[in-house]
């Protein structure tokens, strides 16, 4: 069976809050994103799901597409309506990627599934659960974790892809530089978070890019670049699930141009400094079992 819209779907997306999307609009934006992905689902996300459409915003979807060969990874693509002149911003990703990453908070996939409304299904393929997600309302869930230490490199590799992603928004004939913020920013983070967590300290889940700076190098880690508290304090508004959007009169463009060698630094720092931390951790940990050994002497 083909993907189609659902217009039950749409009506109860359109009704999610006080100020919902134009439901002509919604509906040419879900059909265009359907006819260009042929996704098995289609997810409807941010400001348009939220009911907090202003004329401003654009249409945010999840596409969910068939498993991919491993390690390739999908291209968030940014299309404009043809007829309504829409932007709409699409992360493709298969199912399997989803469920993995739904519950790492700070990232998109997180973000969507938390505030997620399926818009269009195929019938005959299993579908990610959008239903009563435990993920709503992300304020709920704990302000901070310690996690295993194989999570920072997953952290890393986040960081790389969302880098790789801002530097392709650049790319665009006409880039959108609230993206590239908004890339750049989770690129940023999760480089810092790969070091607390490669330090064995738990992973605040707040976006305070100032904050994750500090604590790192509390933790010892000293990066080739000058902390500018102004820009991080500025970087940190496009954290979070509303962090899509510029302030007005802010310029995104002079904002992504002046982070980018910030996130590309704290990348390279978070590479190079991640898998030595680890190595070091598990030498301590032969270390204390050799230590641990009774004395057969």
């Amino acid at each position: 069976m083909n993907p189609r819209i659902d217009e039950n779907a749409l009506l109860a997306a359109r009704a999610a809050g006080p100020q919902p999307p134009p439901m002509d609009r919604l509906r040419a934006a879900a059909e265009y994103v359907l006819g260009r992905t042929g996704a098995d689902q289609l997810i409807l996300f941010g400001s348009a799901a939220r009911g907090e459409f202003t004329p401003k915003s654009d249409f945010d979807f999840l596409a969910v597409t068939p498993r991919r060969a491993p390690g390739r990874v999908e291209e968030p693509k940014w299309w404009e309506h043809p007829m309504t002149g829409d932007e709409i911003d699409v992360l493709l990703a298969d199912a399997t990627t989803i469920e993995q990453k739904r519950w790492t908070v700070g990232t998109v996939y997180c973000e969507a599934m938390s505030q997620g409304r399926t818009v269009s299904a195929s019938g005959d393929r299993s579908q990610v659960s959008t239903e009563s997600d435990p993920g709503y309302g992300l304020e709920t869930m704990a302000r901070e974790k310690l996690l295993k230490l194989s999570e920072a490199p997953v952290y890393v590799d986040d960081a790389e892809t969302y880098l790789a992603n801002a530097k392709f928004t650049i790319g665009r004939p006409v880039p959108n530089w609230s993206a590239t913020c908004k890339l750049l920013q989770m690129s940023a983070e999760r480089s810092l978070k790969a070091l607390h967590i490669a330090n064995g300290t738990p992973v605040t889940y707040v976006h305070l890019m100032r904050e994750a700076w500090e604590k790192a190098e509390e933790l010892g880690e000293r990066f080739e670049i000058e902390k500018n508290d102004k820009l991080l304090d500025e970087m940190t508004l496009y954290g979070g699930k509303k962090g899509y959007g510029t302030p007005s009169g802010w310029d995104p463009k002079k904002l992504a141009e002046e982070f980018m060698p910030v996130a590309e630094t704290l990348l390279e720092h978070a590479r190079r400094r991640v898998p030595k931390l680890i190595a070091e951790h598990e030498h301590r940990q032969r270390a204390d079992a050799e230590r641990a050994k009774p004395d057969e002497t």
